[in-house]
């Protein structure tokens, strides 16, 4: 890699934000967008959000948040030795590695509660509607995180009003359902964030709709480090064993014959991923420079055939355990059941919803809105407040993604917890 291609990598670096504020350089800004992520209610609930178990008593377990920390580590490895030896100036390169850092801590960011099934959950229970919000019929992780940075979090309608890199550094699937070019693929962006996304490409100076280097390097740390924690979870609760282990990964190096010796084949593993992501950045800048979805992690070579075949075994012994099943489908019937109780908000007029807003109890009881306001105050006074911006989609669009803000950005134990007052099956 030459110093003069590598520096158009670092030009991506910019300081600027979709709010202007103060400039003080690239790494103090970078310094600033990771400050507000890890100050924030949202990232501090990704520690009762499951990474695969789901309301399990064992603190040795991953969650959401111990599991970004982690992919953050991986991120911020691989970015290091992406730039080596490089001479370019100090500081874009420390705020290239720290923009990739803030990017893995932020990819988790919009999971609903009970993992993958509740993102299922939100899809299924809206395709059964007469009228659904086609956003939401391919509800994911991923637009949802960027709803959240780009706009529900923070007092206006920037959100954290992150610099436009990392803003584009968090979007694994650049365009919304409008752009999509393959039905089967995901979206990154809700319509609603759509003219943010724009802009921050305008910002950078980078097309709208192409993969962003930077992305690249958090989707290839995600793989690197959940494919070797989920093992070290099914081992931690004895779904598997090590000696399952050495026989299915007779390459990997256990050195010893506790359970320690799984760090040896973890450690060595991630460190052989790493360097691989790093050269594959480094060796494929032109394409990657032209925005190409590039997979830095291939499944043809050697660390990228060992991590998808790691996937392969967690699929098969850890994923379909019992234990992590029964929880899983009992999360779908919460996550449907919440949407369901919260549903007549959803038939709500503009005008009933700003008489819910201002919360004055006489013209409540004018509207006869009694039952309505009090499930509409059981949703977070932050996200209530959003549905008033009226630059995100009209009345039933805002109104649909009002209540899915909400659910999703419950906890595990939250959502169950609320599900089962609604349900009458418990008092607070």
């Amino acid at each position: 890699m030459t110093t003069a291609r590598f520096d158009e990598v670092l030009r991506l670096i910019k300081q600027d934000r979709l709010r202007p504020s103060t400039s003080r350089g690239e790494l103090i800004e970078s310094e600033s967008d990771k400050g507000r992520v890890v100050n924030s209610a949202a990232f501090r609930r990704l520690q009762q959000k499951a990474q695969v178990f789901p309301l399990d008593p064992n603190a040795a377990v991953r969650t959401r948040l111990t599991h970004s920390i982690e992919v953050s580590q991986v991120g911020r490895h691989i970015a290091q030795k992406i730039i080596g030896n490089e001479n370019s100036d100090y500081s874009k390169l420390a705020a290239f590695v720290n923009t990739v850092e803030t990017a893995c801590l932020l990819h988790d960011l919009g999971n609903p509660p009970f993992g993958h099934f509740g993102e299922y959950a939100i899809k299924e229970w809206f395709k059964e509607k007469k009228n659904p919000i086609a956003d939401l019929l391919d509800f994911d992780g991923n637009p949802q995180a960027f709803r959240m940075i780009s706009f529900l979090e923070g007092d206006d309608d920037f959100g954290y009003n992150l610099t436009a890199t990392q803003l584009l550094s968090t979007v694994k699937y650049p365009w919304d359902i409008k752009k999509r070019t393959d039905d089967d693929k995901k979206i990154g962006i809700f319509d609603s964030e759509i003219a943010a996304y724009e802009n921050a490409c305008k910002i950078v100076g980078w097309p709208t709709g192409k993969s962003f280097p930077l992305m690249l390097l958090m989707d290839a740390a995600d793989d690197i480090a959940y494919s070797m924690s989920d093992l070290e979870d099914g081992l931690e609760k004895k779904i598997i064993s090590l000696e399952e282990l050495k026989s299915k990964f007779p390459e990997g190096k256990f050195l010893y014959k506790e359970k320690e010796s799984f760090l040896n084949f973890k450690i060595d593993i991630i460190n052989k991923a790493v360097a691989s992501a790093a050269n594959a950045f480094t060796d494929n800048l032109d394409e990657i420079l032209a925005g190409e979805g590039k997979k830095l992690i291939s499944k043809t070579g050697e660390e990228g055939a060992l991590i998808a075949k790691v996937k392969d075994f967690a699929s098969e012994k850890i994923y379909a355990d019992e234990a992590a099943e029964h929880v899983e489908l009992a999360g779908r019937s919460v996550i449907k059941g919440l949407l369901t109780h919260f549903e007549p908000l959803l038939s709500l007029s503009e005008e009933q919803f700003s008489i819910l807003q201002k919360n004055t109890p006489s013209e409540i009881r004018k509207g006869d809105l009694g039952f309505e306001a009090r499930l509409y105050r059981r949703l977070p006074e932050r996200y209530r407040n959003k549905y008033m911006s009226e630059n995100h989609g009209d009345p039933e669009y805002r109104s649909a993604h009002l209540i899915v803000d909400s659910v999703s950005g419950m906890t595990d134990d939250s959502a169950l917890e609320l599900y089962q007052i609604l349900e009458g099956i418990r008092v607070k």
